[in-house]
């Protein structure tokens, strides 16, 4: 993990070299993978970006729109093979990250919580990858799908936009923020998935 702490640092570095133009593309790209490969730090590309358009390297419009787009399109993309292809499809790529348990777990907050799961999708690092894929296993018609998406990354880009721009130089800081509150809420949905478990369970005790 270090050596790819390492590695991004190196890209980000990189990066700030480059045109405007391929600073854009790298933009979308970072926000549309990291929907598809989680190990990919795509809300520091975001901030960083933010701090790019703050000094002047790049347009603060584009970068926001190539941001925004790519999470978008990275989280309906998933939705849309998941719609297609099922639940099966993912199990058999037989990815680490992506099996029986984890899904379930996002089945559970998606049978829970419905819509707002996918709304405010962004906010929730430990599922949201996950939660496109539960969305088009449980066959949410598409526009709904698609208007939430669209909301909830527009909002989500536009609080990390913004700080970025607020803190400047300094924009490490809102990532080691974003690190502790991504902690904190991975602890805190587990015990809520284990205290809500413990709740069906004790239910249907008494139910029989």
């Amino acid at each position: 993990m270090e050596y790819f702490t390492e590695l991004w640092n190196s890209f980000l570095a990189y990066l700030n070299d480059q045109p405007p133009g391929w600073i854009y593309f790298f933009l979308f790209w970072g926000a549309f993978l990291e929907n598809v490969i989680p190990i990919i730090p795509g809300d520091t590309l975001i901030v960083f970006g933010a701090y790019l358009a703050g000094i002047g390297v790049i347009a603060v419009w584009p970068a926001y729109f190539a941001m925004w787009i790519g999470s978008a399109v990275g989280c309906l993309l998933l939705y849309g093979i998941a719609f297609v292809k099922g639940r099966s499809f993912f199990l058999r790529l037989n990815i680490k990250f992506l099996n029986e348990e984890n899904l379930h777990r996002t089945e559970t907050w998606f049978n829970r919580y419905g819509d707002k799961v996918v709304i405010f999708n962004r906010f929730l690092p430990a599922v949201r990858v996950f939660v496109g894929i539960v969305a088009g296993i449980s066959q949410m018609h598409p526009l709904r799908m698609t208007l939430y998406v669209v909301f909830g990354t527009l909002l989500w880009n536009s609080l990390l936009v913004y700080f970025g721009l607020m803190v400047g130089e300094n924009w490490e800081i809102v990532v080691a923020v974003l690190k502790t509150y991504n902690r904190v809420l991975a602890i805190l949905m587990v015990v809520g998935i284990i205290g809500f478990w413990c709740w069906r369970r004790k239910k249907k005790q008494r139910e029989k």
